[in-house]
């Protein structure tokens, strides 16, 4: 009779539904990360509402999310209007300049007259904490406005703003507000618009997420693996094998290179590294530490071999 035939009745109904819950597990968890990663979208679109053809319009385009420096990377592009190009040309009739506040360097855009306008980088400041990845959140405002230089003197211009595009493992989302102590554009017909302010958040998609999760889980599962060995042999109920410490060594050895593979490389220090990493690395050494009592227990003692006359 097979060991499979000597169990009781419920323990071989219970093995015959191990294999497949844990297929059915598996293929959950591949569909949720499959949907999770076609739903997080590069695209945001931020746009100021039509005006009129006299405002200078700021394309700007995401291009990194820097959470170390706490920086969003924008490609910005400058639009100026028919009346500010040289006879309908590409290079405007006079010095053209955009500002854009708060960022790390400088914060105008010269365009001088004659040229066409460039591509610029900016990288424009972002409160948030990198230690709560995944959960970290980048939120800034910035303010955009465009301005003519003409023998001298600056005259601020209507000025339109638009976002457009992503950053692969981040969603993007914001809108364009009014802050009134940023200040207002006074126009020719004696009005005045306010200024531009976008309003911008960063957050981690769900593909990164779920990334995140499946990684963590997969370094908590290492220690409860080498736990059960351990103690399943120091209790006696398996044979002591010595080729399996080096088995739990790789398991320590694995942990770092997991860590360091997580998206975002949250630096050393965050909060994931008080709750999961340092237990994980303490659950190894625990469980190796009771493996090597289990050897010294229950091990095969040397035996010598009368020494030759």
């Amino acid at each position: 009779m097979s060991a499979e035939q000597r169990m009781p009745e419920p323990t071989r109904r219970r093995r015959r539904w191990v294999v497949p819950v844990f297929v059915a597990v598996a293929v959950l968890l591949y569909v949720v990360v499959v949907l999770l990663y076609a739903r997080s979208g590069r695209d945001t679109t931020i746009e100021a509402e039509p005006g009129d053809l006299d405002a200078v319009t700021v394309l700007m385009q995401p291009s990194a999310v820097n959470g170390v420096g706490e920086l969003i990377v924008m490609k910005t592009a400058v639009n100026a209007p028919d009346h500010l190009l040289e006879d309908g040309g590409p290079t405007v009739s006079d010095d053209l300049g955009v500002i854009i506040t708060p960022v790390d360097g400088d914060q105008t855009i010269d365009i001088a007259k004659g040229t066409i306008p460039p591509t610029s980088t900016m990288s424009i400041f972002s409160e948030g904490t990198i230690e709560d990845w995944p959960l970290d959140r980048y939120h800034t405002q910035f303010a955009v406005v465009a301005f003519i230089t003409v023998d001298g003197a600056k005259k601020l211009l209507p000025t339109h703003v638009q976002i457009a595009g992503g950053v692969p493992g981040w969603n993007l989302s914001g809108f364009l507000t009014v802050v009134p102590e940023v200040g207002v554009i006074p126009l020719d017909d004696g009005t005045t618009e306010p200024i531009p302010v976008v309003d911008l958040t960063a957050s981690r998609s769900g593909s990164t997420l779920a990334f995140g999760v499946l990684l963590l889980g997969l370094l908590v599962v290492m220690p409860t693996l080498v736990l059960f060995v351990a103690i399943t042999a120091f209790r006696g109920k398996r044979k002591v094998e010595a080729s399996f410490m080096s088995w739990m060594g790789a398991m320590l050895f694995a942990t770092i290179p997991l860590r360091t593979f997580l998206p975002g490389s949250p630096p050393i220090g965050s909060w994931i590294d008080f709750l999961i990493v340092l237990w994980v690395i303490v659950g190894l050494i625990t469980g190796l530490a009771i493996y090597v009592a289990a050897w010294m227990r229950w091990g095969t003692p040397a035996t010598r071999t009368p020494e030759s006359s």
